[in-house]
């Protein structure tokens, strides 16, 4: 079994995903980078998940073998009987301290596995909290008629989203580089993108639940109020009778071209 579990659960966690985008999302009418996108990143949060357990009980596992290598006996002084006619009056006896047996887990997977993982899931949900899913949600919401001008819109719209996680990187990249005792690598620039991408996280989490926690609850408060929901339906009211208006009279103009056109013709 050993390595088997991580297998058998990559496989199955990829057909959970693959079936819960089918439940909740129609294949046909979707397009496919759409699809891989969604799949892929419902894949990787399913994967921290179920894969998460095997690590730790893998980790306890090789933490009990150390600990069992570690062990040193103790020796200990014992006293001899009052009659013994040796010339020493005691002896040093070692004893061990009874520990834990060790056993070795079902899910048990191999060294040098779970490094490289955790690397490939890490990097790849950071493409796509950074790029990809970003890109293509401005890219889906934009007005633009052709492929550049969706393209130009998309990255317009988050350049505010890369321009302050580019500011944060700068900054801690000065800063190691100004720092006489660090040296900057290809490991030092890992550690600085991490930081940063943490940093920018935590920062949004913070921002984006301290507006929760108000508006949401500002939120219910209003609708209980008959007299303000009232005059916020009447103001969406008169703004949805102006927009009909405009599109009739837009109607009426278009009858009109093609009417006359239709007539030129004859």
């Amino acid at each position: 079994m050993s390595g088997a579990a991580l297998g058998i659960e990559i496989v199955v966690v990829f057909f959970l995903a693959l079936f819960l985008l089918h439940r909740y999302g129609d294949f046909r009418k979707q397009q496919r980078m759409v699809l891989f996108g969604t799949l892929l990143a419902w894949y990787l949060c399913f994967l921290i998940v179920f894969i998460l357990p095997l690590d730790v009980s893998t980790t306890i596992y090789k933490q009990c073998k150390i600990d069992h290598e570690e062990h040193v006996s103790v020796a200990t002084v014992v006293p001899l009987p009052a009659n013994h006619t040796s010339a020493n009056t005691s002896s040093a006896t070692p004893t061990k301290s009874a520990l834990k047996p060790c056993y070795k887990p079902w899910s048990y997977i191999p060294d040098g596995i779970m490094p490289v993982f955790w690397r490939v899931v890490y990097w790849t949900s950071q493409c796509l909290t950074w790029l990809l899913l970003p890109f293509m949600q401005s890219y889906a919401r934009s007005g633009g008629f052709s492929i550049t001008g969706k393209i130009k819109t998309a990255l317009i719209e988050n350049a505010i989203y890369y321009g302050t996680y580019l500011l944060i990187f700068g900054s801690l990249l000065i800063y190691v580089a100004v720092h006489p005792d660090w040296h900057l690598s290809w490991y030092e620039l890992q550690t600085i993108g991490i930081t940063a991408a943490n940093t920018w996280g935590l920062f949004l989490l913070v921002l984006l639940l301290g507006y929760g926690l108000v508006e949401i609850p500002r939120s219910y408060w209003n609708a209980s109020r008959h007299g303000h929901l009232l005059v916020k339906t009447y103001f969406k009211a008169s703004k949805l009778m102006t927009e009909k208006a405009d599109a009739e009279e837009n109607l009426e103009d278009v009858m009109e071209v093609s009417g006359s056109g239709t007539l030129t013709r004859r």
